[in-house]
């Protein structure tokens, strides 16, 4: 019969815990051997403080940091984003100063962390001003500052938390809004007004209707069957009119040109039937020649004619002072125009001749 060599099992579980152990110790050890965080320097301290620590949503609140820093330290504020936490963040004073704004608004004076005065401690500030959209209770978080010894070596630095109370916008007395109106119903215009606006539009259009029925029955009045006044003589009067104005005694020269010579056009169109108020004198004399072509026109009233235009011309445009004489002289020469168109006219009115024929 073959003898077993194996161990009991009292056995075993004594050598495995004997293992354990060794394992736990070496694992000790070794965690020992490391080299342990640095820690803050002796005169080291971080305040923080919220302002207003109780406040409304949306409310800027100041989270400031004092960080008092023994000789030769400096200290360097983390890189802040837009979001801490439940916090959002509106400004950002990395240090080391704040604003002052108790007093004027300016930036606090701050000594230099890197180079503190010997033997004195320094400050360093920090401001974060942050808003909360929410209400509740709620904890700025630890912020990690990076501190400087004066060899260069930087420790991490815990900032505290700062509690923080958002309140809602609402008081106590408006927790509980009322419920909206109900729609107010407007009641439809009476039947009574649209009847009224209909009768009214009625009555209008039979007074419309019956006015358009007066009229189109009315007699049209009968045309003038009177003489016509012609209009050589309506000339003839507008120029003794003009001339007793005195206008050439009171010195008013171009006045009584301008006026003379519009009389003078509308004596010409009547007499020559031409189109002559609205021309310059280049254009009557050319319409002038085309009827002169005909032979209707002697060639001496046709230079009469230029030369009272001409001279009317000259006072009107030119800015011409005429003499007394030149002044005779044109009132001499719108008559003469005015007569031959008279004669004119005359000849033009007058019958032609009856020729007798003789018997054979």
């Amino acid at each position: 019969m073959a003898r077993s060599y194996g161990m009991r099992p009292g056995l075993d579980l004594l050598f495995f815990l004997t293992l354990w152990i060794a394992a736990v110790s070496a694992a000790a050890q070794t965690s020992s051997t490391k080299e342990a965080p640095p820690s803050a320097p002796q005169g080291a301290d971080v305040r923080i403080h919220a302002e207003p620590q109780k406040a409304t949503i949306g409310d800027p609140i100041r989270i400031d940091l004092d960080v008092l820093l023994p000789k030769g330290y400096g200290v360097r504020l983390p890189q802040i984003g837009a979001q801490i936490g439940d916090f959002s963040v509106l400004e950002v004073y990395p240090g080391p100063s704040v604003p002052d704004l108790k007093q004027t608004g300016q930036a606090t004076p701050a000594k230099n962390p890197a180079q503190p005065e010997p033997g004195d401690a320094a400050h360093f500030r920090a401001r974060i001003v942050a808003a909360l959209y929410k209400t509740g209770e709620f904890t700025f978080p630890s912020l990690d500052l990076a501190l400087r010894d004066p060899l260069g070596k930087e420790t991490v630095l815990p900032t505290p938390p700062a509690k923080v109370l958002i309140q809602s916008v609402l008081s106590d007395k408006d927790q509980n809004l009322a419920d909206l109106k109900k729609q107010a119903d407007i009641p439809e215009p009476s039947r009574w007004l649209l009847r009224l606006a209909l009768g009214l539009l009625a009555l209008i259009a039979a007074a419309l209707a019956w006015w358009i029925y007066r009229r189109r029955a009315r007699p049209s009045a009968a045309p003038y069957s009177g003489p016509l006044l012609d209009p050589l003589q309506l000339a003839d009067a507008e120029i003794r009119d003009l001339l007793g104005r005195g206008l050439l005694e009171k010195q008013l020269i171009k006045q009584f040109y301008v006026a003379l010579s519009d009389i003078m056009k509308r004596v010409l169109e009547a007499g020559f039937d031409i189109a002559a108020v609205e021309k310059t004198t280049d254009e009557i004399l050319a319409e002038l020649r085309e009827v002169a072509v005909t032979g209707s026109i002697p060639a001496e009233e046709l230079e009469t004619i230029a030369s009272f235009l001409c001279a009317c011309d000259l006072v009107k445009f030119a800015k011409g002072i005429p003499s007394t004489a030149e002044n005779e002289a044109a009132v001499k020469s719108a008559y003469q125009v005015l007569s031959l168109c008279r004669r004119r006219k005359g000849a033009l009115a007058a019958p032609a001749p009856v020729q007798s024929g003789g018997s054979a």
